[in-house]
């Protein structure tokens, strides 16, 4: 039996590019794959179609492992329908050709390891205050992963007045939500090692005419339970159980995997930096440099279910402010023990919706006021004990109104409190806030994800 050797580092955990793309395995012909009793492994002895079914099921490091045990299973292991697999399985939408590569397994050595990027999709930052929140894909035309900021602009709108209380005044919303598509945040072309990202390099971003540099660097699994909340990322208010520190600025080693098996797939940072200094190498970040950590979102928290409909991603009118994205969560009521047979018999609309729990709408990007990661409103049992009334106004016709309390602060988030307000519940695509004191409706429609990657 023919091997093709290991070292230890590759032999471990960590899947290193350089295995992928290695040029060094042993050439198989034909008459190898023929002939499989010239081998002594098991596997090779069995029937081609039986072994293949058996790869399908490994991952691409357990099909480079393999590929370093005989001739025979190396030629088997880059077997494209194999590695056409694996590529699709990070893709939301599955592609057929290999577009401008010579084959999948090229094409998944050239973006690794940052597939999870595309996968997750939807990715927020800690940018002060505003935040900023950005859609990942991969493009098949031109081979590359890029990822691009949501932007909302507001149509011409018509002020309303409420019949239920004419000194209340509503401003209609209906935002054109697109993907900057002018200026990247991310873009990956083929790197040429799984290593260059362990620690930070360049991504060639248009804004480079203008001097303005940017380089990825992937994030460590490392836990550090010890942080206080507000250096955490994503912010406690968010269910995670993948939290990355936001501080940097000590350069702590332990925050940058020294291995592909100590990389986190759930959080990634950019660094930017400005370099007008002829005669100095490009690369030369310092610590004053703006370093933004994205972190992802679980399926669980943003896709609806016929229990917790309303949950997902939103865009809000914030007056002055402008357009903000919201993460809407729906969590179970909770209940007395004398009141669990209520818990147990839920509302729900003609449309067989089940209208219980809280809602608690949280900043993906946020203001100078309430800033990304805090709580905008939030309306604690949309069930029975929460509800005002049915609307019977023309503009609200039939819509559940119910109890909430909306947040408000000062400049600089000095001085925050919550104030009493009301939610009424349209449909599980449009949500309307009334908040009484500053007489006021403003209006919150859900985000279709799904059609902005495809712009």
């Amino acid at each position: 039996m023919a091997s093709a050797p290991m070292d230890a580092e590759s032999s471990g955990l960590a899947l290193e590019l350089t295995d992928l793309a290695s040029d060094d395995e042993p050439s198989i012909n034909d008459g190898d794959l023929e002939h499989p009793s010239n081998f002594d492994s098991p596997l090779a002895l069995l029937p081609i179609e039986l072994l293949q079914d058996i790869l399908s099921y490994l991952s691409a490091e357990d099909l480079t492992r393999v590929s370093a045990t005989c001739r025979s299973l190396t030629a088997h292991a880059k077997n494209d329908l194999l590695w056409l697999n694996i590529v699709n399985s990070y893709l939301p939408d599955p592609i057929h050709d290999t577009g401008p590569f010579e084959s999948f397994r090229s094409l998944y050595i050239a973006h690794h390891p940052c597939w999870f990027i595309p996968q997750k999709k939807i990715w927020f930052s800690d940018t002060e205050h505003t935040g900023n929140l950005i859609l990942a894909r991969y493009d098949h035309r031109r081979g590359v992963i890029e990822a691009y900021r949501v932007i909302a602009e507001r149509r011409k709108h018509q002020v309303q007045f409420w019949e239920h209380n004419p000194e209340v005044i509503i401003q209609s919303f209906d935002p054109k939500v697109s993907l900057w598509l002018d200026d990247p945040v991310l873009l990956l072309k083929s790197p040429h090692s799984g290593r260059r990202y362990l620690k930070g390099d360049r991504m060639p971003l248009p804004l480079e005419t203008q001097h303005v540099y940017n380089a990825l660097t992937l994030c460590s699994t490392e836990t550090h339970p010890e942080l206080p909340p507000d250096e955490q990322w994503p912010p406690p208010k968010i269910p995670s159980d993948h939290h990355v520190p936001r501080d940097l600025e000590d350069h702590r080693s332990d925050e940058f995997p020294d291995r592909l098996d100590m990389m986190s797939e759930h959080a990634f940072r950019i660094r930017r930096w400005a370099h007008f200094r002829i005669g100095m190498p490009i690369f030369s970040t310092g610590r004053s440099d703006p370093l933004l950590t994205y972190a992802t979102l679980d399926p669980s928290l943003y896709i609806p279910t016929r229990e917790k409909p309303y949950q997902g991603i939103w865009v809000g009118d914030y007056s002055a402010h402008g357009c903000e994205f919201l993460l809407f969560l729906q969590r179970e009521p909770q209940y007395e023990a004398h009141d669990v047979a209520e818990c147990h018999e839920p509302e729900q609309n003609d449309d067989g919706l089940i209208q219980r729990g809280s809602i608690e709408a949280i900043k993906l990007t946020g203001d100078p006021n309430v800033p990304r990661g805090e709580t905008s409103f939030v309306a604690d049992d949309i069930g029975p004990r929460g509800l005002i009334r049915i609307a019977d106004e023309a503009l609200f016709q039939g819509a559940r109104i119910v109890r909430s309390r909306g947040h408000v602060a000062g400049l600089g988030f000095r001085d925050d409190t919550f104030i009493s307000s009301q939610l009424i519940l349209m449909s599980t695509d449009c949500i309307a806030h009334y908040w009484d004191p500053m007489g006021h409706i403003s209006y919150f429609r859900r985000l279709d994800i799904d059609s902005l990657l495809q712009i």
